[in-house]
């Protein structure tokens, strides 16, 4: 530690420019930037590791809610920030893994300016209805939806959203019509569909069980295409007749592209430690979902997986934003 310090002292006295040894960092505050306003999964779980991180790092962490443009309006923000570990990105998949493909233009390059630090939590999507809908089943939302075709809207984060691209392939395979109204978060369109603005959406658990467990929504199902150890008395939409029917969603930190291995893997460990946390997980399973703290590699894998097959999707859905 000692000849660490003589170097900065000589690199300052020379008026070369010094960096900071590996073993200070974080040495400043940490901001998290949300790409999605509060209310959401992506918030939920952004809070929670604010809360818990100081105590490992010892430093405090700001969650920096840029919600719009679908996810766009943060992540560019972090693609563009400095890659020394003080500026982070926690979104939902769908603005890494769809708004390539759906998006005619982007500032920023996914996959190569936004690589992922970890997996924080993973989940079904939830079916939930506004409790006017005359439906307890998917089935008989179905027969509800063609009874009275363009009657029923639903509300999800935003255009080209997994939510959005859900019920899109939802509706294709049903052969149902139901109007699609955006919103700039989940939280936003679970306020909505609470209101009876929307009648339903395909929504993140933190978004939705809350206003389900206070009677405000009613689940029907889950999206994914076995039942969720998080909500296990819910059927999946495979279970109704829906066959093959498997969305799954999840929400990733990720950091400016050169961002140092180091400073990398103490974000991933330290992070793993607190998603490892029974109070944490217990938090996260109340809320419908499970944590997760995979490795920077296979998240990265993940991405790139999922960015091809949603690829597919929006080609065969048509879904465009210019």
């Amino acid at each position: 530690m000692k000849s660490t310090g003589f170097a900065v002292v000589i690199a300052l006295a020379l008026g070369l420019p010094s960096i900071a040894p590996a073993q200070t960092y974080p040495y400043r505050s940490i901001r998290f930037v949300v790409s999605f306003p509060p209310g959401g999964s992506t918030d939920f779980i952004a809070r929670i590791l604010a809360r818990h991180l100081p105590a490992a790092l010892g430093q405090s962490i700001v969650v920096d809610n840029r919600g719009g443009g679908g996810g766009n309006i943060g992540n560019d923000i972090v693609a563009k920030a400095a890659p020394d570990g003080y500026t982070l990105l926690i979104t939902a998949e769908g603005t890494i893994t769809v708004n390539p493909s759906v998006y005619s233009k982007l500032p920023y390059n996914a996959i190569r300016d936004l690589p992922a630090v970890t997996q924080l939590i993973k989940y079904a999507n939830v079916v939930v209805l506004h409790p006017s809908v005359p439906a307890a089943s998917v089935k008989e939302l179905i027969a509800v939806a063609k009874a009275q075709p363009g009657k029923l809207s639903y509300g999800h984060p935003g255009v080209g959203t997994v939510q959005q691209l859900a019920v899109e392939l939802f509706k294709r395979l049903m052969g149902v019509d139901i109007i699609s109204v955006p919103y700039k978060g989940g939280g936003p369109a679970m306020v909505a569909l609470v209101g009876n603005e929307t009648q339903l959406s395909f929504a993140t658990p933190p978004s939705a069980m809350p206003h389900v467990k206070s009677g405000r929504l009613k689940a029907i199902a889950v999206t994914s295409g076995q039942r969720s150890a998080a909500l296990p008395e819910l059927p999946t939409i495979a279970e109704a007749g829906v066959a093959g029917f498997d969305v799954d969603g999840w929400v990733g930190l990720f950091a400016p592209a050169g961002t140092p291995a180091r400073i990398v893997e103490r974000l991933h460990g330290e992070v793993a430690k607190v998603l490892r946390m029974s109070e944490v997980k217990e938090l996260v399973l109340g809320a419908g979902s499970e944590t997760s703290g995979i490795s920077p590699e296979e998240t990265r894998a993940k991405v790139r997986t999922e960015t091809a097959m949603w690829a597919q999707v929006v080609k065969s859905t048509g879904i465009k934003i210019e």
